[in-house]
């Protein structure tokens, strides 16, 4: 497999930033993996704050046991349609895509590199 197809896949399929391991740029890497992850962390925690308000309202009680009822409930806490979550989830794709296409970008240099000095 080409180093370009395969840090691309890493970067694509795995996490933003591993491709950028396997190519040894490690200040990018790391830049990548950290922005990305504090992203995703912020993503969930804050899905999982609300989430946990309405579940802890059906505990006691105060909403019903009914799809209808809960997803009212999900909605009123801001969980499934928040402007905050939509800006995250488009920055994390941002990310990835950037990183993906940059992996993809270093290897080919990095390749064009090598063959100009066998030739």
């Amino acid at each position: 497999m080409k180093q370009t197809t395969k840090v691309t896949l890493l970067s694509l399929l795995v996490f933003p930033g591993i491709g950028h391991l396997v190519l040894k740029k490690y200040a990018i890497a790391i830049a990548f993996i950290v922005s990305f992850a504090y992203l995703l962390l912020e993503l969930v925690k804050d899905i999982h704050d609300k989430t946990q308000q309405v579940i802890d309202s059906i505990i006691r009680g105060e909403i019903p046991m009914e799809v209808s009822a809960i997803r009212q409930a999900l909605i009123n806490q801001g969980a499934l349609d928040n402007p905050n979550l939509t800006t995250i989830g488009y920055l994390l794709l941002i990310i990835w895509a950037i990183a993906a296409f940059d992996a993809y970008r270093i290897a080919n240099i990095s390749s064009n590199n090598v063959t100009e000095q066998s030739s």
